[in-house]
């Protein structure tokens, strides 16, 4: 039986997306090796649930880790290489090249697009430059958020001009994104773009829950109007795999927040929906055809998790 060797970056805590890539081994009849690139941490989920080896390695952004990752990938070998958070993507980037020599197919958009969207102030003008909606306008409540971080991290709302202007005084605006402070409903939609740009399909799903910017309730949603602003984004020459797209939709209609060119954290919910990246993934690997056209899927399914304790001796 053949076996798919593949790589993650920064997986740690991804239990549920690891037990969707054996699925979808199962489904493709092949077996699978999964593995990840983690910091020195001994408690990481997905090697404690023994779902996923864990390869302790350098900081993605380490002078370190290009050397590294090639010779893993070298040494391995490996079929596939995936980011599943942002500095990897950037890594994983930036290296597509000697990593596909190596043997590997790196799951990962573009350089100059991942490098674009990593910046949120660049991302404003990329889209913007696109014809995409986005938050603009010098309107109150407006909210800054820091232009290279993550999960909703650091953000902060200003109610009028007092407040932005204290703030402003006390911190570098120069290194957030200041914008509208849209409200509405937050839809995350989960999408896979294949190696030759076509959309294979894209779920979009209503965040219910979130704790510390991680979905823990979701449930799907389809809303003509947020999907063709995914669609919109997602046919821009340069993706390559999973994407998730967040759009807020507010009375005035849908405006793109931003996009991770990666697997989410609540992207499962997609999968269960039928949208299988991970089989897609293999799929493209072997060798073997994808379906014809864009995935057909419905509302009304909701993912809730739950949480699972796994334990590890330190000592």
């Amino acid at each position: 039986m053949r076996t798919v060797r593949v790589l993650f970056l920064g997986a740690s805590r991804l239990v549920g997306l690891m037990r969707r890539f054996r699925a979808a081994a199962a489904a493709e009849s092949v077996a699978i090796n999964l593995a990840s690139i983690e910091d020195e941490s001994p408690w990481h989920a997905i090697g404690a649930s023994g779902s996923c080896r864990v390869v302790h390695g350098p900081a993605f952004d380490s002078p370190e880790f290009d050397p590294f990752v090639l010779r893993l990938v070298e040494e391995g070998p490996v079929d596939a290489v995936i980011p599943v958070i942002d500095p990897a993507v950037q890594a994983v980037a930036r290296l597509s090249e000697a990593l596909q020599r190596a043997g590997a197919l790196p799951i990962v958009s573009r350089a100059e697009l991942c490098q674009q969207v990593y910046d949120k102030a660049e991302a404003v003008r990329f889209f913007r430059s696109h014809g995409v909606a986005i938050p603009d306008g010098p309107a109150f409540p407006r909210l800054a958020k820091p232009r290279f971080g993550s999960s909703s991290r650091d953000h902060v709302v200003f109610r009028d001009q007092d407040e932005l202007t204290f703030w402003t005084a006390r911190n570098r605006a120069r290194d957030y994104v200041i914008q509208p402070f849209l409200q509405g409903t937050e839809y995350s939609v989960d999408a896979y773009v294949t190696r030759d740009g076509r959309l294979q399909g894209a779920v979009a799903r209503v965040r219910v829950v979130v704790s510390g910017g991680e979905v823990m309730v979701t449930r799907t949603e389809r809303d003509e109007a947020v999907l063709d602003v995914a669609r919109r984004t997602a046919a821009i020459p340069g993706w390559y795999g999973p994407l998730n797209i967040q759009v807020m939709k507010t009375a005035a209609g849908p405006f793109l927040l931003e996009v991770n060119p990666r697997f989410s954290s609540g992207v499962t919910c997609a999968i269960e929906a039928g949208l299988d990246g991970p089989r897609f993934i293999l799929r493209e690997r072997l060798g073997r055809s994808f379906p014809a056209g864009p995935i057909e899927w419905r509302s009304g399914l909701c993912m809730t998790r739950s949480r699972e304790d796994h334990f590890v001796w330190l000592s």
